[in-house]
């Protein structure tokens, strides 16, 4: 039988994790916190940043282009919430980084971080600060569009300039998504042809008619999504897993100030409202 809460090992693992979500979640200026891998000082670092809900072999297959085009280290950030998605629900953020922390532990040029803010100006800038390097920011052409996207912005000409000094753009074809030309130094990123098709959402679906997984995503995060039943139909018992790794972060000890991933009773992704799917 499935279980629904973490096993121990499973809180070991997965309470630090919790805890670096807790602290991105923190007042403060742009940062990222590595909680995977590690930086190579001075060289170039590609960054791929999405909610990876969940990791898919397409992520995969943006990053070792990334790897390819000349990225010493190529770093999956997420943070706790993110920008549109912000009512996605399942599965919860930490689950979603430790899928992230499997597959970048079979790539020893990979590296997982946990960013404070969700946009990617503010991820490159804190990327190019930790590591004294170039930054490649490697991104779908649907994420490029959103670069140049005013609603995100207080400032979207002071926000660009800021991007164009801090990192240049590797830019995948997406289907259904064309290139557009926004003023920032990019080049294509060459992927497969299969890659621009594929979608976390189509992964969700897949899962909630209990469909094959394997062509979709890494081996262990196909397990590990069989075995928490994240994307269920019925998301009662994924639900309950939930609360029980929203309660990492207050734990005694899981983090410095006592914070939680939940603000207000809810935590990051809306996993409290069992209607619908993100």
């Amino acid at each position: 039988m499935r279980r629904a809460e973490p096993t121990a090992a499973e809180r070991r693992r997965l309470t630090p994790l919790a805890a670096a979500l807790a602290r991105a979640r923190a007042p403060g200026p742009p940062r990222l916190e590595l909680v995977a891998g590690t930086l190579a000082p001075g060289r170039r670092h590609g960054l791929l940043a999405g909610t990876f809900n969940p990791f898919t072999r397409a992520h995969g297959a943006l990053a070792m282009a990334g790897r390819r085009a000349g990225c010493e280290r190529v770093v999956l950030a997420m943070a706790p919430t993110s920008l549109d998605k912000e009512a996605v629900e399942r599965a919860h953020p930490v689950d979603r980084l430790d899928w992230a922390r499997a597959w970048a532990g079979r790539h020893r040029w990979a590296a997982v971080a946990v960013s404070s803010h969700p946009l990617l100006v503010d991820m490159a800038a804190a990327l190019g600060g930790l590591a004294h390097g170039e930054v490649a920011l490697l991104l779908g052409a649907d994420k490029a569009a959103q670069l140049a996207d005013a609603r995100y912005y207080d400032d979207l000409e002071a926000a660009l300039a800021r991007l164009s000094g801090t990192a240049t753009l590797l830019v995948a074809d997406r289907a259904g998504h064309p290139v557009h030309e926004h003023g920032l130094p990019a080049a294509r990123l060459p992927t497969a042809a299969w890659v621009p098709a594929r979608s976390a959402t189509e992964v969700r679906a897949v899962a909630a008619r209990g469909g094959d997984l394997g062509p979709l995503v890494p081996a262990a995060v196909a397990r590990a999504i069989g075995r928490t039943g994240a994307y269920d139909d019925d998301p009662s018992r994924y639900l309950a897993r939930a609360r029980w790794l929203d309660a990492l972060a207050s734990s005694p000890g899981a983090v410095e100030n006592g914070a939680s991933l939940s603000r207000g009773g809810r935590t990051a992704t809306s996993l409290e409202d069992p209607n619908g799917h993100a």
